[in-house]
């Protein structure tokens, strides 16, 4: 951001991701960089405002950039995001982050609403985003605490299967897999934690016959197709991973998925080519940073650092994106930007250690 307007502009159309950030000492601070003395003084004394929704209105009304139907449209929203309890809050906003694939900043705002109640739905989100970071037993015993409060849940066992194979506990999952399988006999994903099982167990036949037989049983679910390409893939059958990603449906994940298997036999260019379809369907900051990677595999890195920067901008603390720019900056010989970068990586890590 460049200007007071752009961070205004912000704010009102991503409140619930900037809560803790639109009246920091960062912000604060950058806006007296800027030149508006006036205004950091002024959000300094809003800080000291309450409810929120007055808060966040006056902060939105510091200059007259937003007209009064504006105001009044984000009032609305504000005040009944307010009134519902705070668990809730903070549950919407790490579910927010759990979208964007953002795990490391989902994972505190999730154990923060837990220390006000302790429910199945925030346990069993928690334990999803720890194996997302591979906190596998954290995650598993988060998982095995909800499914004790709602044991009837079938989408929380199936995540506890998960959780259970991940972690090597095969006695656990297979017990799980069987009443999984005597609540709903027909459901896909059973035949596809199976084959979960046994991939993990290294027997890479048997998982592929489970994961062809979960993509016949549900041809709607393509990471059954992605795991029998993974499978293809270790064994460097090129051809055999495209056969079955053909038999997806092409969206984002199918031309991300075909760019994986290009750049795994060494076709970068391609894998390029796929990477831009993909990123037409869906052009988040961890797609430009495949795309970026990809382009420094091929040896292009200008394309990597212009792509890198538009991932940046979407997504400038997306630990992700921030790797992939920390290594397109060492391909070009500039280490101290390279030791920097990666700095604020490890930086982030231990500020959001500290937050749990």
């Amino acid at each position: 951001m460049y200007t007071f307007e752009e961070a205004l502009y912000h704010v009102y159309h991503n409140w619930r991701e900037s809560v803790d950030e639109f009246l920091s000492e960062k912000m604060i601070s950058w806006v007296a960089e800027i030149g508006h003395s006036y205004l950091s003084a002024r959000m300094k004394e809003l800080r000291r405002k309450e409810p929120f929704t007055a808060r966040m209105l006056d902060f939105l009304k510091l200059t007259p950039y937003f007209g009064e139907e504006e105001i009044a449209s984000i009032k609305a929203s504000l005040e009944e995001w307010e009134l519902r309890r705070e668990w809730e809050q903070l549950k919407e906003r790490g579910d927010f982050f759990a979208r964007r694939k953002e795990p490391n900043k989902a994972i505190p705002l999730y154990k923060r609403a837990l220390q006000f109640t302790e429910n199945a739905a925030l346990l069993n989100n928690l334990g999803i985003q720890y194996m997302q970071v591979s906190a596998l037993q954290e995650g598993l015993s988060c998982l095995t605490r909800a499914l004790s409060l709602e044991p009837k849940n079938f989408s929380i066992l199936l995540h506890y299967i998960e959780a259970a194979i991940l972690n090597g506990d095969y006695n656990k999952a297979a017990k799980a897999i069987k009443k999984a399988h005597e609540q709903n006999p027909e459901n896909a994903d059973i035949e596809f934690l199976r084959g979960l099982m046994e991939f993990e167990k290294k027997d890479n036949t048997a998982a592929l016959s489970h994961f062809e037989k979960a993509m016949e049983m549900d041809k709607t679910v393509s990471y059954y197709a992605h795991k029998a390409i993974d499978i293809h893939l270790h064994m460097r059958r090129f051809e055999k991973a495209l056969d079955v990603l053909k038999k997806t449906h092409p969206n984002a994940e199918y031309f991300a998925k075909e760019a994986e298997i290009y750049a795994a036999c060494g076709d970068n260019a391609r894998a390029i080519k796929s990477m831009q379809q993909a990123i037409i369907y869906n052009a988040d900051a961890s797609q430009y940073a495949k795309l970026a990677a990809y382009h420094r595999l091929d040896y292009d890195t200008a394309s990597a650092e212009t792509v890198i920067q538009k991932a940046l901008t979407l997504s400038p603390e997306n630990n992700i994106v921030r790797l992939e720019n920390a290594r397109i900056k060492k391909g070009l010989g500039r280490t101290r930007e390279y030791q920097a970068v990666l700095n604020e990586i490890l930086k982030s890590f231990k500020d959001d250690y500290r937050s749990d």
